[in-house]
């Protein structure tokens, strides 16, 4: 199973609708998680802990990041294709909230990934996530939709 975990709510309904056209399109089940965002001053940790607490210690986690590794679509096709075949448990993204991710759960993604050096809005990157998945999943039927 996929599982995304998100911090924050998702609100711009143009975003709901992108995201449900994939979802429909996505053979594979995605279980989505939103976890509250915080604004305290110890708001990271207490996301932190809610992210924690949805993964299992066997998951496979992939965290956005903008330091993280970049892919072309095609590698990213493959390397999604080797975590959903040889990973004993879920894959998990997690997407973090407009302060970003706590470093702890950065070490504990076997995955830093990033999509661009561009700071992207994160309710948008869910839409930008669900698409690459997409893509990922045409490019492994070898389907022209990626060109």
């Amino acid at each position: 199973m996929i599982k995304i975990i998100c911090v924050g709510k998702l609100t711009q309904q143009y975003l709901k609708t992108g995201i449900e056209h994939y979802n429909k399109q996505i053979t594979h089940k995605i279980n989505w998680i939103e976890v509250n965002d915080e604004n305290q001053s110890n708001g990271m940790q207490v996301e932190k802990q809610r992210i924690f607490e949805r993964l299992n210690p066997d998951d496979f986690v992939v965290s956005l990041a903008i330091e993280g590794k970049q892919y072309s679509s095609e590698k990213f096709a493959r390397e999604f294709d080797k975590w959903l075949t040889y990973q004993p448990h879920d894959v998990v993204f997690i997407i973090g909230g407009s302060n970003g991710l706590d470093e702890e759960v950065k070490k504990r993604s076997q995955v830093l990934l990033s999509f661009s050096p561009l700071t992207f809005p994160h309710q948008l990157m869910r839409l930008i996530l669900i698409e690459q998945i997409y893509r990922a999943a045409m490019i492994h039927k070898n389907h022209p939709y990626h060109k």
